[in-house]
């Protein structure tokens, strides 16, 4: 059946060779083109196979015996959709009626497979409590059939790495047009390669939606979409309210479902004008980069990730700095800078969840007392990173874990206003011995000097704390931007690192595959 039935075994050998030559060309693969290229609907395929493939089978069997009787088979379709809820009983009694009059095989339910029903796996679920022997529940013929057309046409899917648990997405739309859908879909598609931690896939998913949704804008240029997602606090979300995600635990012949959540859109991507998709791109491309440098499986990066998730869900503030107070003793714990946030970037994402902050993170006693914390650890480690040593003239302290002692103290205004004091003494002190010695030294204008902090700075943050008598989140504020880099894009961040560090899964289809694993 050429053209209607897809070869599982040849979508299968495609994906092996795609993922062999992607691993054989390392990063280089952007520059080259792959031998063949996995089908679009491979993962869809893996998922179904074997486990679910008897009732996706069914489904699709009851559908295409109905080609005999198309428009009365569509019209069962209409009779079910045209109210809300649908009307399968109307729906179940004009098949019923239609069969009979074409002689077609009458199947009034099928078996509800878990894959496209999280909710309803094998047991009872009755309104009371009576005996019943437990056994699969079941669904109208036609309401599975659309679910699987659903998963294939608004569904993503993918294996967590190093297992074969598996994660399902499934889009929960809001305003989004179907040709505008089928187009970032793909969009999505392509960005979605390889797989992931369960969290990880989760925030993954959104970013990479997001991205999708703007890169499909900023090609069509579509006067219908952009109209729908500039000029409103909703931004992207205003298009789709987020992905709703099952988590399905493999347990040998069959899998379990461990959670269903929605996993929300950054509502912070809230383009006004058309120069602002490139910016928010730019800002999706930092977080996904910050993002795919945590590994899942260290407790430290795990506790990351699920913070960073929290703030994807709720857009709040506390979930934001939450994230960048754990983040901030991430940074510098290595031998190389872990990808930063930028200031510029961090002030667009602050401003659009909690506009009045701009007072506080555009004054300038913040913003200098800000540039005292980066220059005195992120910046101070940088420039100790051996492949930057001798390029400066100036090499200063780093000061390991000064944002946890700040934010420890900030539960209390009194110790955290010493704890402040203390650090910028010292801080004062270290310029002044080096401008003593750099003078003595004959350096007129060393490279790399920092400026002090004056006294106008303390006094303007100390009356920040007054009016907004909350030194917690000013502490936050404070280490968030200290920690963020001033440039574009963070400089310890090679090109090397742009090679997309994905890996293909290990094939749950019950005949081990032996799928390669990527970069």
């Amino acid at each position: 059946m050429v053209g209607v039935v897809e070869d599982y075994e040849q979508a299968k050998a495609d994906n092996e060779t795609y993922w062999t030559w992607r691993k054989s060309v390392g990063g280089q693969q952007p520059q080259l083109h792959p031998p063949v290229e996995p089908h679009p609907d491979w993962e869809l395929f893996r998922a179904i196979n074997p486990t679910a493939l008897q009732a996706a089978n069914s489904a699709a069997a009851e559908w295409f015996q109905g080609r005999v009787a198309f428009p009365a088979l569509l019209e069962t379709v209409l009779i079910y959709a045209s109210t809300l809820p649908n009307d399968q009983e109307g729906a179940e009694k004009h098949w019923a009626a239609v069969c009979k009059q074409h002689g077609l095989h009458h199947t009034k339910q099928l078996s509800a497979s878990q894959v496209i029903n999280p909710t309803q796996g094998k047991g009872t679920a009755n309104g009371k409590a009576i005996f019943a022997k437990p056994g699969n529940l079941s669904n109208f013929w036609l309401t599975e059939y659309l679910k699987w057309v659903g998963l294939r046409w608004a569904g993503f899917t993918r294996l967590i790495r190093d297992s074969k648990d598996r994660k399902i997405y499934v889009l929960a739309p809001n305003q989004l047009d179907w040709h505008d859908h089928r187009g970032i879909r793909e969009e999505f598609r392509r960005l979605m390669v390889g797989s992931g931690g369960a969290i990880q896939l989760d925030v993954l998913a959104a970013l990479r939606y997001t991205r999708a949704v703007l890169d499909y804008a900023a090609v069509t240029q579509s006067e219908r979409l952009l109209t729908q997602i500039f000029g409103s606090h909703q931004g992207v979300n205003r298009l789709v309210y987020g992905l709703d995600s099952a988590y399905y635990k493999n347990l040998g012949q069959s899998a379990a479902v461990m959670n269903i959540a929605r996993i929300g859109l950054p509502a912070w991507v809230q383009p006004r004008v058309r120069q602002d998709i490139q910016l928010y791109q730019n800002m999706i491309d930092e977080h996904i980069r910050i993002v795919r440098n945590l590994d899942e499986k260290r407790g430290e990066d795990y506790e990351l990730l699920r913070l960073y998730r929290d703030f994807l869900s709720t857009n709040e503030l506390t979930a934001l700095l939450a994230f960048t107070d754990a983040y901030s003793g991430f940074v510098i714990q290595r031998d190389k800078l872990a990808p930063q946030f930028t200031v510029h970037h961090l002030e667009v994402i602050m401003s659009s969840i909690a506009p009045p902050l701009s007072k506080i993170t555009q004054s300038r006693g913040f913003r200098n007392l800000a540039y005292a914390i980066r220059m005195a650890t992120v910046e101070a480690h940088r420039r100790n990173l051996k492949r930057n040593q001798g390029r400066y003239d100036v090499s200063y302290e780093v000061r390991y874990g000064l944002g946890q002692e700040l934010l420890r103290k900030s539960a209390y205004p009194n110790e955290f206003i010493t704890a402040l004091s203390e650090f910028i003494h010292d801080y004062n002190a270290e310029n002044a011995r080096m401008r003593e010695r750099l003078e003595r030294q004959g350096y007129s204008q060393p490279r790399g000097a920092r400026s002090d902090v004056s006294i106008k700075d303390i006094d303007e943050l100390l009356a920040l704390m007054d009016e907004y008598r909350d030194p917690q989140m000013i502490a936050s504020l404070l280490v968030a931007y200290g920690y963020a880099s001033t440039f574009q894009r963070d400089e310890t961040y090679t090109p090397d690192s742009d090679a997309e560090e994905v890996t293909e899964p290990v094939s749950s289809d019950g005949d081990d595959d032996n799928s390669p694993e990527a970069e």
